[in-house]
C-alpha cells in the first residue's frame, strides 16, 4: 500500500498527515504557484524542535514567498507526529526523508527536489542525499555525529537540573551516563532516550564530503553553513530570550535562497533529480 497523504488547506498553508509504516508525520506544505524548486526541510531533533521553531516557520515562508514551495515536517515520534519515540531509530528516520522527498518530487518531476537539514536534521538530510534521495543538499549546523547532537542536549538538561534541585536531588554526571550507557532510558526534555539510541549515535556522522561551504558532492549541488552560537535560536545557544526568538536572518535567508536559485540549473537540466 502506498503511502497516503491527506491535507486539510488553509489559506496559503496546508496541513495534513503523511502515513509512515506505523506512524503518520505531521506535516505543513508552504505551496507557491509553479514553483521553481521545492525544499524538503529535515529540522533539529526531539526537544530542540521548539527551541528553533519560529526562525524555522519563517524560512519556510521566506522561500514560499519567493516561488520556492517548502514542506516542513515532524520527525516520527515528535511533535505532532504519531509514533513512539523509544521505538524508533536513525534508520526510521532517513526513511521518513526519502518518503517524503519522493512526494514532493512527484508533484511536479520537472521540479527539482533540494534537501534542507538543520543539526541532527543536517545528518539525516545528508545521509539520505547519499543515498539518492535530492536533487541538492543544503545543511545548516551539522554536528560532527549524532552523539555530539544528543550530548549538547543531554548537558543542557544536566545543567538545568542542577540549577533547579538542591542536594541529593542533583544527580553526578555518571549518573546520567549509566542510563544512557545501560538503559532502559533517560528521560530529556520530555523525550526517552533509550541506550540503543544513544550507541547508535557514535557511528551516525554525516557523510564524507558533504561539509563544503559550495560544492559537487555525488554529482549534485551541495552547501553547508556552520551557524555560530549567536544564531539562536536557529542553532543551539546559552539562552533562548526575546532578542534571539525575534531575531532577524533575513541576511542568512536571502544567501541561501540565492544559492538555491542560482544552483537550480545544475540539477540535471532543472529538475530531472533522483528523488523518484
Amino acid at each position: 500500500m502506498q503511502p497516503q497523504h491527506l491535507f486539510q488547506s488553509f489559506p496559503l498553508e496546508q496541513t495534513g498527515y503523511f502515513e509512515v509504516p506505523g506512524a503518520h508525520l505531521y506535516t505543513v506544505l508552504h505551496p507557491a504557484p509553479q514553483p521553481a524548486a521545492r525544499v524538503l526541510l529535515v529540522g533539529p531533533f526531539a526537544s530542540e524542535r521548539h527551541f528553533s521553531y519560529i526562525p524555522w516557520v519563517r524560512w519556510a515562508r521566506f522561500l514560499a514567498d519567493r516561488g520556492i514551495e517548502c514542506l516542513r515536517y515532524d520527525y516520527r515520534g515528535v511533535g505532532e507526529s504519531t509514533g513512539s519515540f523509544d521505538e524508533v531509530g536513525f534508520a526510521d528516520w532517513i526513511g521518513d526523508v526519502n518518503r517524503l522527498a519522493i512526494w514532493l518530487k512527484g508533484r511536479s518531476p520537472e521540479a527539482p527536489v533540494f534537501l534542507h537539514g538543520l543539526e541532527m536534521g543536517a545528518i539525516l538530510a545528508g545521509r539520505a542525499f547519499a543515498n539518492g534521495a535530492g536533487d541538492g543538499l543544503l545543511i545548516w549546523a551539522p554536528p560532527a555525529s549524532a552523539n555530539h547532537a544528543l550530548r549538547e542536549t543531554m548537558l543542557r538538561r544536566i545543567g538545568m537540573d542542577h540549577a533547579f534541585k538542591y542536594g541529593q536531588e542533583r544527580k553526578p554526571v555518571a549518573e546520567y551516563m549509566d542510563r544512557l550507557e545501560n538503559g532502559p532510558y533517560l528521560d530529556v526534555e520530555g523525550y526517552r532516550w533509550s541506550s540503543r539510541l544513544w550507541h547508535k549515535s557514535f557511528q551516525f556522522e554525516l557523510p564524507a564530503g558533504l561539509d563544503v561551504p559550495n560544492g559537487v558532492v555525488f554529482d549534485r549541488p551541495v552547501r553547508s553553513e556552520k551557524l555560530a552560537k549567536h544564531a539562536a535560536p536557529l542553532v543551539k545557544g546559552s539562552s533562548v530570550s526575546y532578542e534571539a526568538i525575534n531575531r532577524d536572518f533575513n541576511d542568512l535567508f536571502t544567501e541561501n535562497f540565492n544559492w538555491i536559485r542560482s544552483t537550480i540549473a545544475q540539477t540535471e537540466g532543472g529538475g530531472g533529480g533522483r528523488s523518484n
